[in-house]
């Protein structure tokens, strides 16, 4: 077998319409600014690194126009985002009920939630609640929770 390069989630990113109102919205569930950059020859004229509180991971924030990959056709200013593969993101938090309280004081919209559903075969007990965050995106925070296959 070949040695495993694949070593786990590291970030998604997003492109927001007010990109500082963003960065203020992760700041405030936890998330800090570790990096911050400009491309002109890409339009990007502001980007920032936010790391998850874990350190494990972190979301990338661009603005609209920014020439970065992505997914489907990209949102101009005023249009609302296009849907593509990318469904949403999830946030693992360790008190639920604390975290939808905290998000939606930090600008989240609250669009589900909280509830506890059984997942599968064997079953798994989850809760987590939906939200919209400043760009658009749709976020789900899950309660720790171990999955059967988990290491």
């Amino acid at each position: 077998m070949s040695e495993q390069v694949f070593t786990g989630f590291h970030h998604f990113a997003i492109r927001s319409p007010d990109l500082q109102r963003s960065v203020s919205f992760y700041e405030e569930i936890g998330f800090r600014q570790v990096h911050d950059w400009t491309l002109p020859d890409y339009g990007i004229d502001r980007a920032v690194m936010m790391q998850a509180p874990d350190g494990k991971s972190w979301i990338e924030l661009f603005d609209l126009q920014a020439g970065i990959p992505m997914q489907g056709v990209g949102a101009q200013n005023g249009q609302e985002v296009s849907t593509g593969a990318l469904a949403h993101l999830c946030l693992s938090v360790t008190d639920l009920d604390q975290a939808c309280t905290r998000i939606v004081e930090a600008g989240a919209r609250h669009l589900n939630g909280p509830e506890a559903l059984t997942l599968g075969q064997p079953e798994v007990r989850v809760r987590n609640a939906i939200f919209e965050g400043p760009a658009g995106e749709v976020i789900e925070l899950l309660q720790t929770v171990r999955f059967p296959g988990d290491r």
